[in-house]
């Protein structure tokens, strides 16, 4: 998972459950310092207190609703640092319903948490990934929102922003499904 020998500094959003929660513990585990991004301080908290009771050092948390343009803010200038070599874009909210029927303010955050802040945040990330010849942006998103299906809930598709072997940016994506994996580059 790593994009050079030495583990640096990974920015988790989403980190307070799930997917998020999930990559921090694997991620410190490996010896990578995290910042966890969430709008849930409380459980932040409470996951910086479980990595650091299994040994982790450089647990940094950073309480933000990325739908609030300050928070947004803080979480792209945190995203900008130097130490920054991996950003987990994982925060990540849904509108179910019939799109006639949803109310219009969640389908503005739906696309402000999805959208905007994945793209703000990863335009915050990559300069300095790109100036220092290191560095990967992980996307994470739920297929659900093109399925016809609840079966498709268990498919995930991850895209890299892949920066080490002078790939000069190049994107890979990586699709899972059920346990069965395809790359592909481009």
């Amino acid at each position: 998972m790593t994009s050079h020998d030495a583990p640096g500094t990974a920015l988790v959003t989403g980190a307070s459950s799930g997917i998020g929660w999930e990559y921090a513990t694997r991620l410190a585990g490996r010896g990578w310092k995290v910042v966890l991004v969430a709008r849930r301080g409380e459980r932040l908290e409470s996951l910086a207190r479980e990595l650091r009771e299994a040994g982790a050092t450089g647990v940094e948390t950073l309480v933000a609703d990325l739908p609030t343009p300050a928070d947004l803010s803080r979480v792209a200038e945190r995203a900008s640092a130097s130490d920054v070599d991996l950003l987990v874009n994982n925060a990540g909210i849904n509108g179910y319903g019939p799109f006639t029927e949803v109310d219009a303010d969640l389908l503005d955050r739906v696309l402000t948490v999805n959208v905007v802040a994945l793209t703000a945040l990863t335009r915050a990330a990559v300069p300095g990934m790109l100036a220092r010849g290191r560095g990967a942006v992980i996307n994470v998103a739920s297929l659900l929102a093109f399925a016809g299906d609840l079966e498709a809930v268990t498919r995930l598709a991850t895209a890299e922003l892949d920066l080490r072997r002078g790939s000069g940016g190049r994107v890979a994506a990586r699709y899972r499904e059920a346990g069965a994996e395809a790359r592909e580059a481009s």
